[in-house]
């Protein structure tokens, strides 16, 4: 799978060099086409580290960049939550579910 995310990368790279070597033209199938490459590396789930730095690296730069929502974050996150068989987000809105104060040693 991290091999068809690596394939996916490269498509968003070529895709956003393009845009940045002709801003303006065709600007908004451009960017439809980086939307469409970005929510096909969020679906696809990652086996390996290098599946998730992958996510993540576009996730910061998107963050810091162009303000996106996170998804591939959101989609990093369940990734490791799936390789690691653990949420640790689930277990804290458990625990507020049920009252458990922290623990305060």
């Amino acid at each position: 799978m991290d091999e068809t995310l690596t394939d996916l990368f490269e498509q968003w790279l070529n895709a956003f060099g393009n845009i940045q070597a002709k801003p303006g033209e065709k600007e908004a199938i451009a960017v439809f086409a980086l939307a469409t490459i970005e929510s096909r590396i969020a679906a696809t789930p990652a086996e390996w580290s290098h599946g998730l730095v992958l996510k993540l690296g576009l996730d910061r730069f998107l963050n810091e960049h162009a303000e996106a929502a996170g998804e591939q974050a959101v989609s990093a996150y369940a990734d490791l939550v799936r390789l690691a068989g653990y949420d640790p987000a689930a277990e804290i809105f458990s625990r507020l579910a049920r009252g458990v104060p922290a623990r305060t040693d």
